[in-house]
């Protein structure tokens, strides 16, 4: 099975060339790297042609779109230009360890069935650091020894325990249900491509390995002003699941992202939905206290 690596990168090539190494150093390289680059200047380009495309293992498949294609058509468009059966999906500023590929890639020969593979994850600051004790990141997300192995692939896009990238993923799947959103996740694009991966009824696979790196930035979109992940994937959520169908982590994670998605449904005007949730059974025994109190008031009133 040939395995492609695509990296979207925007107006940042020093992180793009740590996340390019990291892919040099692979103990199984891949058979291709494909760059698609929606930056305003030249520097990313510049960098790409006169550092990595001479010296690199495996080719580099460069595209400078301009104008840009913003992020969602652009990784759509890298899955369209790659030639591999599987593909390596990374963000641009998140390198991967060693033995990343090698340990995604051997799932697919042994399971075949298999829809898309995935580790674990440290979480780094922008200088490249460990964050102390983010290994406790996996916990939230379901990424526990006890569960290695197949996964319910619904169940692992519906809790994220399925990542936003540093996964290995079937191509044609990819192309089936495509990464575009058409509009409906807003910022919530990376759960959605996962929750639709998971609703093509294959199984997932979870390996019990650190596999990558997940950087923390100050402009990430998913923490910035205007943030509305936890609305739009409670929405999509309650939406295109029948109840009886929420296992018990499901409930529970809604129960964490309510209160925040009900203040965005305020903040956006959608008093139908927020006024659903706030009676709904997620969140009505909080009703009454000082928060619930701000939430009725906010949704009432959101200015």
């Amino acid at each position: 099975m040939k395995v492609s690596v695509i990296i979207p990168t925007y107006q940042r090539p020093g992180f793009l060339k740590e996340t390019v190494l990291s892919v040099w150093k692979q103990t199984l390289l891949p058979d291709e790297i494909i760059i698609g680059d929606d930056s305003k200047d030249n520097l990313t380009e510049e960098m790409v042609k006169q550092e990595l495309i001479p010296n690199s293992p495996v080719p580099i498949h460069y595209f400078h779109h301009q104008p840009a294609l913003r992020e969602v058509a652009n990784v759509d468009f890298q899955y369209a230009k790659a030639s591999g059966d599987l593909v390596l999906h990374l963000h641009d500023d998140d390198p991967i360890y060693p033995g990343c590929l090698e340990a995604l890639k051997k799932p697919f020969e042994q399971h075949p069935e298999i829809v898309a593979s995935f580790g674990l994850q440290r979480l780094i600051d922008e200088a490249g650091e460990v964050i102390p004790n983010s290994e406790n990141v996996n916990l939230n997300y379901f990424r526990t020894p006890e569960r290695v192995g197949l996964v319910n692939g619904m169940f692992a896009g519906t809790v994220c325990m399925f990542p936003n990238n540093g996964f290995l993923v079937k191509r044609a799947s990819v192309l089936t249900i495509g990464y575009s959103d058409k509009g409906r996740a807003g910022k919530a694009t990376d759960f959605y491509f996962g929750f639709r991966l998971g609703q093509l009824g294959k199984p997932f696979y979870f390996v019990n390995e650190y596999t990558a790196l997940c950087r923390i930035v100050h402009d990430s979109q998913s923490r910035g002003a205007g943030a509305d992940n936890d609305y739009k994937s409670v929405k999509i959520i309650l939406e295109d699941c029948k109840e009886e169908d929420l296992g018990a982590e499901v409930q529970q994670m809604l129960k964490e992202k309510i209160p925040r998605a009900i203040t965005t449904a305020a903040l956006l005007k959608d008093r139908t939905t927020a006024f659903k949730w706030l009676f709904s059974k997620y969140y009505r025994s909080r009703l009454l206290t000082p928060r619930g109190v701000k939430r009725i008031l906010q949704t009432i009133n959101p200015f």
